[in-house]
């Protein structure tokens, strides 16, 4: 962006100015702040940005100040806007800071960072232990299906790929999964199906997830007696998914019976077990050719989609233990498998805790509770007398006449705005919206009603104009508090 001199002088940065993001959709990142430290040479800011220069505060004091505001929710409650939150220069200049001596300042800094650091490292610490876990899974899921799950013979990896190219193995047979049991693909989602008088629940690849099945969103479709007859799921019967991305393809989950007298789309295959095949020893096989890229390597399609096909499935080997060792491989598997899920369920709870951690860091070091104080600084007091009043920032002779204006406005919209600009910007909304014929986010329709996002004025009177027209002619298309869209009111008058 072009910065005439004057210009430079106002908007450029300096070594140790924070910076703050001055908008977000989200509460929980509008006021996000970083240390300026010179990473661009003669870089100046945008009005996206607010800049603080620190003066009686050092200047990591001041970005760990601005965190805990952040992670506290202060600035979230603090910002105001619909759908897009604006903090404003003039509210953040509002909170007050508790200042200790500089020297304190430097060491509180320095001792946050410090336990930062230590919970960074732990985080790392936990996400590699979560990787490992992960690792072992699917090893697990190859010495299951290689037949050494029982052996002990953890090491003999070569010996197990021999397997899943078809070797035979004490007592085993390798056969085709077309074989080992049916492969259905399931019934095609048409207009035909939306009514009729057999709706009936049914699967398809957003419910079937790797060893489970999402029930919370199940959609219905009208089968026929004799489709009902060939497509309704059985307890015990494999789902996988036929059309996924390459590394999602053929992922499998069990169904167990939930939702009842269900069946499946298009989109998935089905493979139900023949009287020789556990049903679970068949799921775990089919997770291994998961994350082995088994089903991905047998896949085809283009790089975003791929489609497994019942052929292609059908063809694939398939190992055939005894049963009563596909028993013994079942239950070992659910052992070890259980051992791994409550490794995570530890893990994850200990990341989970990692953000409040750092809240109650940044809580005691704001509050003063997190080192002792030495009698040896300079009171604070002292220290704002000797540095008395920050400098004030120099304003381009183009803007000086429109700076009160800009200020008041961020205080109390109304005292800027008269009555006509916010009928005006009403008009443009409503205008907007109808030419949409539609509902329409807000970001969306600040562009589309003929505002700029470089003009501060322009977003207040955006939003004026929201005030003016919301619960008349517009009001929200959802519930959810952020990134919210409008629409128009039915029957509204004109």
């Amino acid at each position: 962006m072009d910065f005439t001199p004057h210009e430079r002088a106002v908007y450029g940065l300096q070594r140790g100015d924070v910076v703050l993001t001055e908008a977000s959709g989200s509460a929980a990142h509008v006021g996000r702040a970083a240390l300026w430290e010179q990473q661009i040479p003669e870089c100046c800011f945008q009005n996206t940005v607010i800049r603080f220069r620190p003066h009686a505060v050092a200047p990591r004091f001041a970005l760990m100040w601005f965190e805990y505001n952040s992670v506290s929710g202060i600035f979230g409650r603090l910002a105001r806007g619909v759908g897009i939150l604006h903090l404003g220069a003039i509210r953040l200049s509002s909170l007050s800071i508790a200042v200790p001596p500089f020297s304190e300042q430097e060491r509180i800094a320095a001792e946050v960072d410090r336990r930062r650091t230590e919970l960074r490292k732990a985080e790392t610490a936990l996400r590699s232990a979560q990787e490992r876990i992960a690792e072992q899974r699917r090893e697990i899921l190859r010495l299951a299906v290689g037949g050494q799950l029982l052996s002990g013979a953890e090491d003999s990896k070569s010996e197990s790929s021999a397997h899943v190219a078809g070797a035979p193995s004490n007592g085993w047979r390798w056969v085709r999964v077309d074989e080992a049991g049916y492969v259905d693909l399931g019934k095609k989602r048409e207009p035909t199906s939306h009514h009729g008088p057999n709706m009936r629940p049914y699967l398809r690849v957003a419910n079937v997830h790797e060893d489970y099945i999402d029930t919370t969103d199940v959609k219905e479709m009208n089968f026929s007696p004799d489709e009902f007859d060939k497509l309704s799921l059985q307890i015990g019967d494999v789902l996988l998914n036929e059309g996924q991305s390459p590394e999602l393809v053929g992922r499998p989950a069990m169904y167990r019976g939930d939702p009842s007298d269900a069946c499946f789309q298009m989109t998935l295959l089905r493979f139900r077990a023949n009287l020789d095949v556990l049903p679970e020893f068949a799921l775990i096989v089919f997770r291994h050719y998961l994350h082995a890229g088994e089903f991905r390597r047998v896949a085809q399609g283009s790089t975003n989609i791929v489609h497994l096909s019942r052929k292609r499935l059908s063809a694939m080997q398939f190992p055939v233990p005894p049963l009563p060792e596909q028993h013994q491989i079942v239950a070992e598997f659910k052992t070890r498998m259980e051992s791994l899920r409550v490794q995570e369920e530890l893990i994850a709870s200990s990341l989970a805790r990692i953000p409040d951690m750092l809240k109650e860091v940044l809580t005691a070091a704001v509050r003063g509770k997190l080192l002792p104080q030495s009698p040896d600084d300079e009171p604070a007091a002292n220290l704002l007398d000797r540095l008395g009043e920050p400098p004030k920032a120099a304003v381009p002779p183009a803007e000086q006449s429109t700076q009160t204006e800009t200020q008041s406005a961020e205080e109390k919209v109304d005292t800027r705005a008269t009555e006509s600009e916010g009928q005006s910007a009403s008009s443009a909304i409503v205008g907007a919206l109808e030419d949409a014929e539609g509902p329409m986010p807000l970001s969306e329709l600040f562009t589309k009603a003929g505002y700029s996002r470089d003009s501060i004025a322009d977003v207040e009177t955006f939003y004026l104009g929201v005030r003016e027209a919301y619960g008349s002619a517009v009001t929200a298309a959802d519930d959810r508090p952020e990134n919210t869209a409008l629409r128009m009111i039915d029957d509204a008058p004109q």
